[in-house]
């Protein structure tokens, strides 16, 4: 259970996701009751709404157990509940009204073979009750009441709810980019300076990826289930908490890449381009002769590359490199060498009006940080030196 923000009249909401309750067999539903009890007080002297989130359940509690917590409940609990929202109703949910004004975790959850002669009796026990239970049918729906960005949404809701809807719709009101994250300019998240700081969804998608994908085979390269793909992407635009630990890393991996790839401005400037395609001996961006001493990969770009960077572009480069460089560092188990990881993300860092060139670009060769420029260089080529000299190159 948790208190996560407030609804549109400014009640504070507390959330009860089914998916969270433990195996019967192996915790004390009794202890668990007294905690929830004891968590609601902070609640019940006032007016406050409750989400339910009945789908993705794997454990329910027995009937014994079900009735010994409902007789445990008084009016305190029921009394400024305003709003009571099951979300993805299943039969036990509407059923068991009687045992859900006291808004108790448990008792909430899991009681799903009521008969609807049982339901009757409850109902009867508080013709009041039935009047604050709505039922919602999916996440659009919910969004029409809750704000969603208000709560936060398990994973295992997000999958359930694709079993009645692909894409969330909010209401016309909550269509906005005041939360958006993909393809939102650096400035207004980062502001002008950088003095924010990285954007929230970089910091968690990077902790995410440090923390449980560095050995998983194929990170960056492979592909997670487009529809949760597109949910996950959907409730981060709209500001919704996500706890991205909770869905498949590669999800994570491809948000990333996405991100990078709707900049409105690429990290790395176009302005770079012509010095990339002109590097040959002898041979200036003008196209004049010069004397110039020739320079390795990594000198051409700290150099060439770097100084054209803006501030808040190179905070977030510095961030990208240094979490390719820890995949790359464990390519003997991730599989994602330099070069790979060079292939699967210039793609996402290139802008060109020509698609072939874009292509160009960001091929990746076999120079090293150590190579003399003598010739043209790509942008995938960069990427990869810059994976495996970061240390020098930053």
């Amino acid at each position: 259970m948790n208190r996560l923000g407030v609804d549109y009249e400014s009640r504070p909401i507390v959330v009860i996701c089914a998916c969270y309750l433990p195996d019967p067999a192996a915790v004390d539903y009794d202890t668990i009751l007294k905690v929830v009890l004891a968590q609601l007080e902070q609640f019940v002297e006032n007016d406050y709404t409750v989400v339910l989130f009945s789908g993705g359940a794997v454990y329910r509690p027995g009937w014994k157990w079900l009735f010994k917590a409902y007789r445990s409940l008084n009016r305190r609990y029921k009394k400024n509940l305003k709003a009571l929202y099951i979300v993805h109703p299943s039969t036990w949910p509407r059923i068991i009204l009687g045992t859900m004004n006291a808004v108790t975790r448990q008792v909430i959850n899991h009681a799903i073979s009521l008969t609807s002669d049982l339901h009757s009796w409850m109902f009867e026990m508080n013709p009041k009750f039935g009047a604050k239970v709505h039922y919602m049918d999916n996440l659009s729906q919910l969004a029409r009441v809750v704000p969603l960005n208000q709560i936060r949404i398990p994973a295992a809701v997000y999958q359930h709810n694709l079993n009645f809807e692909d894409t969330i719709t909010l209401p016309e009101s909550g269509q906005d980019n005041e939360t958006k994250v993909f393809g939102a300019p650096l400035e207004r998240l980062m502001g002008l300076d950088g003095e924010l700081g990285l954007p929230k969804f970089v910091q968690d998608c990077i902790a995410n990826l440090t923390q449980n994908g560095l050995y998983v085979e194929g990170l960056f390269r492979r592909s997670p289930n487009s529809t949760m793909l597109k949910q996950v992407r959907s409730a981060l635009d709209r500001g919704y908490p996500i706890n991205l630990a909770e869905y498949d890393i590669h999800i994570s991996a491809v948000l990333f890449k996405l991100y990078l790839r709707e900049l409105p401005e690429s990290i790395f400037p176009v302005s770079i381009y012509p010095r990339l395609l002109q590097q040959k001996r002898g041979v200036s961006n003008d196209g004049n002769e010069t004397d110039d001493k020739q320079q390795t990969v990594a000198e051409f770009i700290r150099s060439e590359v770097l100084s054209e960077v803006t501030h808040n572009n190179l905070v977030l480069m510095m961030e990208v490199f240094r979490l390719l460089k820890l995949v790359a560092d464990r390519h003997e188990s991730n599989k994602m060498t330099s070069s790979n990881l060079a292939l699967v993300m210039s793609p996402n860092l290139v802008r060109h009006a020509d698609v072939m060139q874009e292509i160009a670009l960001s091929s990746v060769s076999s120079k090293d940080k150590n190579s003399i420029v003598d010739g043209a260089l790509t942008l995938g080529t960069v990427v990869k030196v810059m994976i495996e000299g970061y240390d020098e190159i930053f």
